[in-house]
């Protein structure tokens, strides 16, 4: 029981949601690109890329991300590549 707490109060797993104009991310390392169609987010030892327009923050917050825009795709990568 001690570990599914200790898992619950620190998680250090990504969480991607995505909503028709906003897409939430939890646990992000790093905005490595943030361009009007084009973000590039880096997670754990993976990347999120995202394809759109009008691409802005909504919320920015230590591990979380809220972004808005008109999105056309998600791709999640290796970081490396």
């Amino acid at each position: 029981m001690l570990k599914s707490l200790k898992k619950y109060l620190k998680d250090d797993d990504y969480s991607i949601n995505v909503w028709d104009k906003f897409i939430n991310i939890n646990n992000f390392n790093e905005i490595i690109i943030l361009e009007n169609n084009k973000a590039v987010i880096s997670l754990n030892n993976k990347k999120v890329t995202i394809i759109g327009d009008n691409i802005s923050i909504n919320k920015l917050l230590d591990n979380e991300l809220l972004l808005s825009g008109d999105f056309y795709s998600i791709n999640l990568g290796d970081l490396n590549v």
